[in-house]
């Protein structure tokens, strides 16, 4: 198939690391399909607006880069933060990409479209659809099904879910949104074009685990000793940065040998700084706690070699792929028993769930895991084995392309339109 992928975000240089689960996924369907082509719009930076760091970063973004054989577009759209954003995601990014898309679809022949996330790429992917005559299909991710009841980014994701030829879902509890969304049960919609499929994660590389662990950790100042409590994600509340910082004054008073080390830092992005200063409010936290900034793919399984226990108290997910991640890699993990958490758990105690916001709970999980060794190996084994039989991205990318096959051989064959290429644009 010759597919092409409709994201939000994509690694650029202003930001190395935004939608690196996206990047992930595009490598991994490549493997399957004929031709792969993404479309990452990007927003437009008036001059007077490049000396806001966000927007800074936003500058740095090419127009068009290539990942491997595979061609990255980045047309610009205007956005205007906070005003009208389901028109600039919506109707004003498919005209602003409408051209550009004819293009490469003249060049391509794409047999489907696919985005990764329904509200700042679903609205454009079915549009785009239409408008090539081909068929187009969602990924929902988590953040893009959550907004308050009949506002306008609600109103976009209901249009995409509509007018998608197939949605894709991460997690069951993101159909179970969608069908309150559209009014209709969710064992009835399950049946027509919706799948329930997680979109995985990658295999961990081949890499000495013992090396790596104590260079990891030598040179981030860790003694062999340490028990290392690891979190990797966005610092910003949602993921729990709060609840972390709330165990960590809890668990580090109990045993002193327990190190915290959280990966994700982008201060123009997130919540970092405020973070950092409640930690030096705190004179006992200071050396307990590590911020490191965000990574790559490579660097992320190098720093999981090097921990102990992996902490997820995050209380809003699609599907939590650095906590995937971390189970592939055998570590041990705790995580708030959120509808998605307990869909990766199964009640077969794939890794300790503990109640939402409960932090005795926490603390006393991680207290459990850090003085059990013999605990901490069991839950990391059958944690690897749960991410290897459901999770994997090859397995899971290979099953969305055998369904895309089916949406395109049963496509009508007369719905292709002539594509005109605008003058001027």
């Amino acid at each position: 198939m010759k597919i092409l992928i409709v994201v939000s975000n994509f690694p650029h240089p202003g930001h190395p690391y935004s939608g690196s689960f996206n990047k992930q996924s595009v490598v991994a369907l490549n493997e399957f399909c004929e031709k792969i082509e993404v479309l990452a719009p990007r927003p437009y930076v008036p001059p007077f607006f490049s000396f806001f760091p966000r927007w800074e970063a936003y500058k740095q973004i090419e127009r068009y880069s290539m990942l491997n054989d595979i061609a990255i577009y980045r047309p610009a759209y205007l956005q205007v933060p906070r005003f009208f954003p389901d028109v600039w995601l919506d109707r004003g990014a498919f005209l602003c990409c409408r051209n550009q898309v004819r293009v490469m679809h003249k060049q391509i022949g794409f047999d489907a479209i696919l985005s990764f996330d329904l509200v700042a790429a679903g609205g454009l992917a079915w549009r785009l659809g239409k408008d090539l005559g081909i068929p187009a299909a969602g990924w929902a991710t988590g953040d893009d099904m959550r907004h308050p009841s009949g506002s306008p980014l609600q109103k976009v994701v209901v249009r995409a879910l509509q007018q998608l030829n197939k949605v894709f879902y991460q997690s069951r509890e993101l159909l179970e949104i969608s069908a309150s969304l559209l009014s209709q049960p969710s064992d009835l919609i399950f049946k027509d074009k919706h799948v329930v499929l997680a979109r995985g994660v990658p295999d961990p590389p081949n890499i000495s685990i013992q090396k790596t662990r104590d260079l990891v950790r030598s040179a981030l100042g860790i003694k062999k000793d340490h028990i290392v409590v690891m979190n990797i994600g966005r610092i910003v509340r949602e993921k729990g940065i709060g609840e972390i910082l709330e165990a960590a004054s809890q668990t580090t008073s109990q045993h002193p040998n327990i190190v915290y080390v959280l990966v994700g830092s982008h201060p123009a992005f997130d919540q970092t700084t405020e973070i950092q200063n409640k930690i030096n409010e705190i004179p006992y936290l200071k050396n307990k706690i590590i911020i490191l900034p965000a990574c790559g793919p490579g660097k992320v399984w190098e720093l999981l070699s090097a921990a102990d226990i992996f902490l997820f108290p995050s209380y809003q997910e699609g599907m939590p792929n650095s906590l995937l991640e971390a189970m592939a890699m055998g570590v041990p993990s705790i995580a708030f028993g959120i509808p998605p958490i307990l869909e990766i758990d199964g009640g077969k105690q794939n890794l300790l769930v503990t109640p939402p916001f409960q932090i005795r709970e926490l603390a006393e999980a991680i207290l459990k895991l850090a003085h059990s060794p013999e605990e901490r190996k069991i839950i990391g084994e059958r944690g690897r084995e749960a991410v290897r039989a459901r999770f994997s991205i090859k397995k899971n990318m290979l099953e969305a392309v055998r369904v895309l096959g089916l949406v395109h051989r049963y496509w009508p064959q007369t719905s292709k339109r002539k594509i005109k290429i605008l003058p001027g644009l």
